[in-house]
This record gives C-alpha cells, sequence and structure tokens, in this order.
C-alpha cells in the first residue's frame, strides 16, 4: 500500500469517527430536549391543576355561606384560617403563601421534584390590565409558580376570580 492509499485510509477513518461524534452529539441533544419537555408538560399540569382547585372554592371566608354586599364585609388579611390545612381550604384566598414540594413518588414521573409556591392579592381591573389594589375588591388573583431543578425557567400561571352578587 502506498503513502497516498494510507492517507486516503487515515482521512477515511477521520471523516468518520466525525460522522459517528456528530450522531452521537445530536442523539443526546434530542434526547435531553425530550427530558426537558416532559418536565415543563408535568409542571404545567401541576400549575393549572392549583390554579382550577383554588377557582373551584369560595371566593372569600364571608362567602363560604351566604353572600356579601360589600366589598368592606369581605376579609382583609388574605391566606388560610388557623387550623387549615390543604384538604381543609374552603375559600380561594386560602392559598396565598402556600407551598407545596411534589416529589416524583406523588405523582409517579421520573423522580422529577416540583416547589409549587403561590400569592393571591385583590386586583382592579380597567381594560385588559389587571394591577394589585391596595384595598379590598371583586377580583382575587392567584399567581402559581412551578419550580423543578429539572427545569431552566420557573413557569408562572395567574387567574383572576371575581366573586358576583345578584340580588
Amino acid at each position: 500500500m502506498g503513502l497516498g492509499q494510507s492517507l486516503l485510509g487515515v482521512l477515511a477513518l477521520g471523516l468518520l469517527g466525525t460522522v459517528i461524534l456528530m450522531m452521537n452529539t445530536n442523539t443526546l441533544d434530542s434526547g435531553s430536549s425530550v427530558e426537558t419537555t416532559e418536565y415543563i408538560i408535568m409542571g404545567t399540569s401541576l400549575g393549572i391543576s392549583q390554579l382550577e382547585r383554588a377557582s373551584g372554592k369560595a371566593f372569600d371566608e364571608k362567602t363560604v355561606s351566604s353572600d356579601v354586599a360589600s366589598v368592606t364585609s369581605l376579609t382583609a388579611a388574605l391566606g388560610k384560617e388557623s387550623g387549615e390545612t390543604e384538604a381543609t381550604f374552603d375559600d380561594f384566598d386560602d392559598y396565598n403563601g402556600f407551598t407545596k414540594q411534589v416529589n416524583g413518588d406523588t405523582v409517579n414521573f421520573r423522580s422529577a421534584d416540583f416547589l409549587i409556591r403561590d400569592s393571591v392579592d385583590y386586583v382592579s381591573i380597567s381594560g385588559n390590565a389587571v394591577a394589585k389594589s391596595a384595598s379590598r375588591t371583586y377580583h382575587k388573583r392567584l399567581r402559581v409558580w412551578v419550580s423543578s431543578a429539572f427545569m431552566r425557567d420557573t413557569l408562572q400561571f395567574s387567574t383572576v376570580y371575581s366573586y358576583w352578587f345578584f340580588r
């Protein structure tokens, strides 16, 4: 075998090695993207479930068993009442300051750990703008943050829950 053929053989092996390395890198990148996407979907599911759970509760502690006709009758301090747990939450603002650690064993999902944090505040609505209100209103906003070491970003969800009183 001459020098030219040996050189072509070495170049062919180098090219083959480069192609194999690029294929492995692409495969690993695709697998990582799929896993990250799965974690984001799971985090989204947890966040939206939290919004839905809260929206199924009464608007305020004062509206659990009766109607209120004035915003001054609504609870001034948002948050759970003493002795309440997540299982006994009965109104929307009980989720203010609520945090929950969800691990992979709870949701049976690749051992991912998620942290859910909630915040509730009174808001005023003007057109499409929602702004935090210093006083009580007939509108409350729940914001939910879902984070995990398996996701790059923290997911944030928000909903506005309004109280309607019909005479």
